[in-house]
């Protein structure tokens, strides 16, 4: 029975595959007909992931731009998604307090609940699938988060930085790793091995991001920030204050690397699943300044990246960040 399930649904994909290729995706056919009848508004209702917004939604929204210039974009969501929908540079962003994740919405009666007005009537995805509307296109419009930088005052709520010394990100626990079936975060245990082999006297502050501030870290060079930022605040730390970003797949990995900046950063990434996130969307950082150092781990599994491992690439970065920032000893070698 379970092989003929599989059958089946194997079928039915393929029988998408072909209609989306030559009667256009959903999501083709309603820009088609909005265009033709001169609708310019969009309402996209979004209760899924937060790097989603970035990695699906973003690209889609350049879609009706390119095509809609004047096109008028409101995305619906959940309190703790609004930061990232407004980096997405859509128009309003109507939050739906009390969400529960994957619940169903109806993304027009709360834009409208929420007094947003509508020239024509919108044409509306209460229910987006990027993954498969972005088959084969995901690098034609590569995802951008638009930063205003009147938002990096938001990191002088937090401890400033330590003068002289690199500072390292760490994001050590993504919000959402409990809604995958395979492992995205780095054993603790590793995290606690690898922050030791980089102490205040190899000129390393190491802050610390993620969902919440457990288990403990107990270093003298350690600044511990999580779940006492919000993602706007936890940008403007990146942005202000960090040199490296050390980050699993997760939804902060992808607003830092999409982030429309112009900011050395050197991003080393740990992986499960290069079949993920912006390893499978393959489009460029558009900061010119970012480096990526990308981490898989044995068999697909995250937890088989050792120590070694990443102390290597962080010792490479940084040796290489101390020889820019001191040319004079670099030639002395």
């Amino acid at each position: 029975m379970r092989l003929r399930t599989r059958g089946l649904f194997s079928i039915r994909r393929l029988r998408r595959a072909l209609s989306d290729r030559l009667r256009g995706t959903p999501f083709d056919r309603a820009l088609d007909a909005a265009i033709k009848t001169g609708n310019r508004d969009f309402v996209f209702g979004w209760n899924r992931g937060l790097g989603d917004i970035a990695l699906g939604l973003v690209p889609l929204f350049a879609r009706i731009r390119a095509r809609c210039p004047d096109s008028r974009i409101v995305v619906v969501t959940r309190p703790d998604l609004a930061e990232m929908a407004a980096l997405a540079g859509v128009d309003d962003v109507v939050i739906v307090d009390d969400l529960a994740r994957d619940a169903p919405v109806d993304p027009l009666r709360m834009a409208e609940n929420r007094g947003i007005v509508f020239r024509h009537p919108p044409t509306v995805f209460a229910d987006p699938d990027p993954t498969r509307w972005l088959d084969g296109q995901r690098q034609t419009f590569a995802p951008r988060l638009v930063w205003d930088a009147s938002r990096d005052a938001q990191a002088l709520h937090f401890a400033p930085p330590i003068d002289g010394r690199i500072v390292i990100g760490a994001h050590v626990n993504s919000e959402t790793a409990q809604y995958y079936g395979y492992v995205k975060d780095w054993p603790a245990e590793s995290w606690r091995a690898l922050i030791a082999r980089f102490p205040a006297e190899r000129g390393v502050q190491w802050l610390l991001f993620g969902n919440a501030p457990q288990p403990r870290f107990e270093f003298s060079n350690v600044t511990d920030v999580r779940g006492s930022t919000s993602l706007h605040e936890l940008l403007a730390l990146v942005r202000t204050q960090c040199r490296v970003l050390l980050a699993p797949d997760s939804g902060i990995l992808t607003a830092v690397f999409y982030l429309e900046q112009n900011r050395a950063l050197d991003v080393v990434s740990l992986w499960s699943d290069p079949r993920q996130g912006i390893l499978k969307q393959g489009c460029a950082s558009p900061n010119p300044a970012l480096k990526h150092h990308a981490l898989l781990g044995r068999d697909d599994d995250v937890r088989n990246l050792s120590v070694d491992d990443v102390d290597h690439a962080l010792t490479a970065i940084i040796e290489d960040v101390s020889c820019r920032s001191h040319p004079d000893l670099a030639r002395a070698d």
